[in-house]
């Protein structure tokens, strides 16, 4: 399978999706996540196990700032995400197989949820990390609210999204972010080791493991879904997001006035 936004292979029992908008550091569009729904809800028996990564330098910058720019010139509300942005995450909290992440590059914005609702993490160690919602008058969204207090516990969450401070890999694992950073050219080869090890082991008992572990969970996930929806409708019409947007791409400094 293959789209312009996201690619699809098979190696040895191993799905490869790849985030494929390089010319934008993979800036998460429509395309991008229908496809990553697509992919994992209509996966064949031959695939056992995934791995996500990001074409060229980054793995995903978040949402697509200069999308949201033309729609605030234009006078119409900010960007809203689609049905497909905002259920990506679950789609994968439901596939029954493997989720690894090879983080590559920048992770930031939504790109720092697509990379938090992978299963097992291993970061280059060029991969950054950064809750940008902050910085543009946002909330997260893709489940940032669910992941990262999931994964972190509350305070270091909250430190992440409300500083939106740029972390690196080493940093990333010393608070539980990743699980292992590699040499950047080790990355695919230890992603794709671990994958293809998972494959070959009784996936249908890890399948019912991960089941077991997320099934409690998964409606917390999709109230955080809803919510993160309502609080971006509210925040696209304030003047402090069209503020963070602009000052984003005029490259200053954003001031902000709470409203």
């Amino acid at each position: 399978m293959e789209q312009k936004d996201v690619l699809f292979e098979i190696d040895e029992g191993v799905g490869i999706i790849t985030l494929n908008r390089p010319e934008r550091l993979n800036a998460s569009s429509p395309g991008m996540t229908q496809g990553m729904i697509d992919i994992v809800s209509n996966l064949t028996n031959e695939v056992r196990a995934i791995v996500i990564t990001g074409a060229g330098r980054a793995f995903c910058a978040g949402g697509d700032v200069r999308r949201m720019g033309e729609s605030i010139a234009s006078g119409r509300p900010a960007w809203q995400r689609s049905h497909s942005e905002r259920h990506v995450s679950v789609a994968f909290w439901n596939c029954d197989r493997p989720v690894i992440g090879a983080i590559n590059g920048h992770a930031v914005g939504v790109g720092l949820s697509y990379a938090t609702m992978t299963d097992l993490r291993i970061a280059s160690d060029q991969a950054q990390f950064g809750a940008y919602w902050v910085r543009r008058g946002y909330m997260p969204d893709g489940g940032g609210t669910f992941f990262l207090p999931y994964l972190l516990g509350v305070p270091k969450a909250l430190d992440l999204i409300w500083t939106g401070k740029l972390i690196d890999a080493h940093e990333a694992k010393s608070i539980g972010l990743v699980g292992e950073v590699v040499p950047h050219e080790e990355l695919m080869p230890r992603a794709l080791e671990l994958a293809k090890r998972l494959a070959k082991g009784p996936t249908l008992a890890m399948s019912m493991a991960k089941r077991g572990i997320y099934k409690s969970r998964i409606t917390a996930l999709q109230e955080a879904l809803e919510f993160e929806s309502y609080g971006q409708a509210q925040l696209a019409r304030t003047e402090d997001h069209a503020e963070g947007v602009k000052a984003f791409l005029e490259k200053r400094e954003a001031q902000y006035v709470g409203r």
